[in-house]
């Protein structure tokens, strides 16, 4: 963490705004642009994708039960609950997790990972995969006829929308297990985060307060 000597609380890093209490009073807060404050940042967003991914699959499990099934809802679902996980490890504008987050769990979570890490390339981003299929012919007049011609040309095609109510279940429990572990880094971030604050002292404090 940054020492209150170090100089990173100057006016590039500390930017003020106010946020609203549960009692509607108007609290001022100043908006650290630190290496650690946007990391924990990452962390929270990475906790809400994740908790998102957990309330879509509950969704998916109930709308999987239902008999007729909206395919379009549950491919939706699925899709977003992909997409989510997936960028919960990604790296680019923000933190992203790796395969690390893994140590420690019973099973093959890594394994279960990789699957719908692919599945999400193939078949989401990518349309080169097992889980989706055309195929191209000629369609004959019927078997007998002769002499048999080519009475046109059809497209015949196949896509998996969403995998089985076990697959759903197993995205879920994972986004949950990593879920936990991300929330116990956030909040380890999040103290000492805190206790680097309060030794700036009115460092912090100090610039007028607007409103965000």
């Amino acid at each position: 963490m940054p020492t209150k000597d170090s100089g990173a609380a100057d006016a590039g890093d500390v930017r003020p705004f106010k946020i609203m209490s549960s009692s509607q009073q108007q609290l001022p807060m100043s908006e650290l642009n630190t290496p650690e404050a946007a990391l924990l940042g990452d962390l929270s967003l990475i906790v809400l994708d994740l908790r998102s991914v957990m309330d879509i699959c509950k969704r998916l499990l109930d709308e999987l039960q239902k008999d007729p099934q909206d395919n379009l809802l549950i491919e939706a679902f699925w899709t977003a609950a992909l997409v989510k996980y997936v960028r919960c490890f990604t790296s680019g504008k923000r933190f992203g997790l790796n395969e690390n987050i893994f140590l420690g769990i019973e099973g093959d979570p890594v394994g279960a990972h990789r699957f719908f890490k692919n599945m999400r390339d193939k078949h989401v981003a990518h349309s080169v995969n097992p889980f989706e299929e055309v195929r191209v012919g000629a369609v004959l007049s019927p078997e007998g006829t002769q002499p048999q011609v080519v009475q046109g040309i059809s497209a015949i095609s196949r896509k998996l929308i969403c995998t089985d109510v076990e697959g759903v279940r197993t995205l879920g429990q994972l986004a949950s297990v990593i879920h936990k572990k991300v929330c116990d880094s956030a909040a380890k971030a999040q103290t000492e985060l805190l206790e680097w604050a309060k030794k700036q002292g009115q460092r912090v404090s100090r610039w007028d307060l607007w409103v965000w």
